[in-house]
């Protein structure tokens, strides 16, 4: 099923500026009609989320869907706001994800878009989501999907939206053909071309080819024929959709055709229809027919291609970006901003009996290095604490830069004592061939019983910096004296505070 989205001007809650937000409706509202000048507008007059928001739209309808994907995935991630931006946003996503046939994401998102559109108040922008989500539907639910299209449909005819409307009448033809109801699909089909000629060539195009469809499906060759001679007066569309659809409709008269004509040839054609277009006559039908059949068949795997690419590419930025989302740039551990996600969840996962544990790291005299050697000598020694925190650490661990020079390690419920990884860690910081002054480290190390991270965290930093009153290069930590013994913590109860020291 094929869903489209047309020109429209409505208000912005909180624009980023008035100049900016009038731009940004200019050309939205003519990337329909002139969508090279609203490219261009785009490129030259908005600043990102709206420009890639306009260039999303754009790029999805000629087939870049990787530049689209990318560019709405950049427009989603800074519009935050229910505003009628994020709502056009969130559909181009879902029309995306609706060619890749990603339905159930697809609809996710129209969900989504209807909550926007009720916050905003905008009633076009809900009919689109209506609309939308009505299409998602039709695989999977058909009786609540023609409702919503109906309801979409009265809600554009209330705006005086004449494209928009036309676009629902083109949808509910389809559904109608789909179901068996061949004379409701074509007067949904001729009105979405009423309002095709209104200058929407892209719609045009797509009523007109399914008109030709449906009069080849039901014998009307003359009818099909000049519905046919209709579409091939109006010009190629830079719309992928739009020419794919005008070429199976072409493909699918010239076989009919040929089928005529060789019946005619047998004295079995009885219909009298007109002579098929110039264009039609220019080859053997059957050689036309073949012909078309192979460019539809390049076209389609052309596109298949491209999603695919832009499915692989897409699924690589998403990975890359979530990776960047959570990670330290200099180290390459772990962010805080995971630490607090991540970390939370884990330590909340601890009881009295199979407590989980946090430890607090620190550079001693860290200040020191910076001052001697430099910030870039600094970031030298913060990899390589990372380094090795990291080879001493589990699999299973969580390592994270917390800030700084601080480091924190969280070790889930379950697993065996921190003490004897931390210490070897300590030791081998201590005994490191350092480039600088000689580097140490002081660490804080608690039992966690399901307390929240915040507490955890303050109990790992009193520890160490009880280490670090001590001298520094220790560990201080409150677990039970036989669990750095025996390797385990079941059953760790909090215990006297006790050092490991150098």
């Amino acid at each position: 099923m094929w869903s489209y989205e047309v020109a429209y001007s409505v208000w912005m809650p909180q624009p980023p500026s008035h100049a900016i937000a009038t731009a940004a409706e200019q050309a939205w509202a003519k990337r329909e009609l002139n969508p090279v000048w609203a490219r261009q507008h785009a490129q030259a007059e908005l600043s990102s989320p709206l420009k890639e928001v306009l260039l999303a739209y754009l790029n999805w309808r000629t087939g870049a869907y990787v530049a689209a994907f990318a560019q709405i995935d950049v427009a989603l991630a800074e519009l935050t706001a229910p505003n009628v931006w994020r709502s056009r946003a969130l559909n181009i996503r879902g029309g995306l994800l609706m060619m890749r046939l990603d339905f159930g994401a697809a609809h996710a998102l129209y969900t989504e878009q209807l909550a926007v559109a009720h916050l905003c108040g905008d009633q076009l922008e809900l009919a689109h989501a209506k609309h939308d989500l009505a299409l998602s539907l039709l695989d999977l639910d058909s009786v609540k999907a023609v409702p919503l299209l109906h309801e979409a449909l009265a809600l554009f005819e209330q705006c005086n939206a004449s494209e928009q409307a036309g676009v629902a009448h083109l949808n509910l033809g389809m559904v109608y053909q789909r179901c068996g109801n061949p004379d409701e699909a074509e007067q949904h089909y001729t009105l979405a071309v009423q309002r095709g000629q209104d200058g929407y060539d892209v719609l045009h195009i797509l009523a007109l080819a399914q008109l030709v469809v449906l009069h080849v499906q039901r014998g009307q060759v003359a009818a099909a024929q000049v519905h046919f001679g209709q579409l091939e007066q109006l010009p190629q569309s830079q719309d992928m959709e739009a020419e794919v659809e005008r070429a199976r409709a072409s493909v699918l008269l010239t076989q009919e055709l040929s089928r005529v004509r060789w019946a005619e040839d047998r004295g079995q054609w009885k219909e009298s229809g007109r002579e098929p277009p110039d264009v039609l006559q220019a080859l053997d039908p059957a050689t036309l027919a073949l012909a078309m059949i192979g460019q539809a068949n390049a076209w389609q795997a052309q596109r298949l291609t491209e999603l695919e690419a832009s499915l692989a590419q897409a699924e690589a930025q998403h990975a890359e970006a979530e990776r960047r989302s959570i990670t330290d740039l200099l180290t390459g551990l772990h962010n805080r901003q995971h630490l607090m996600t991540e970390g939370a969840r884990r330590l909340t996962e601890g009881t009295i009996y199979a407590p989980a544990q946090a430890a607090m790291i620190d550079v001693d005299r860290f200040k020191r290095v910076n001052d001697t050697h430099g910030h870039a000598t600094g970031d030298a020694v913060l990899r390589e604490i990372a380094r090795l925190l990291t080879s001493y650490a589990l699999p299973g661990d969580l390592v994270a830069r917390y800030g700084g020079e601080e480091f924190v390690l969280v070790r889930s419920t379950g697993q065996p004592s921190l003490i004897p990884s931390l210490e070897a860690f300590r030791l081998a910081v201590q005994d490191h061939a350092w480039t600088t002054r000689p580097v140490t480290v002081s660490i804080g190390l608690t039992v966690v019983p399901g307390d929240p991270l915040d507490a955890a965290l303050d109990r790992a930093d009193q520890l160490m910096y009880a280490a670090k009153r001590a001298g520094g290069n220790r560990l201080r930590h409150d677990l039970p004296r036989d669990s750095s013994r025996s390797g385990s913590q079941t059953n760790l109860l909090y215990g006297p505070e006790r050092d490991s020291v150098c």
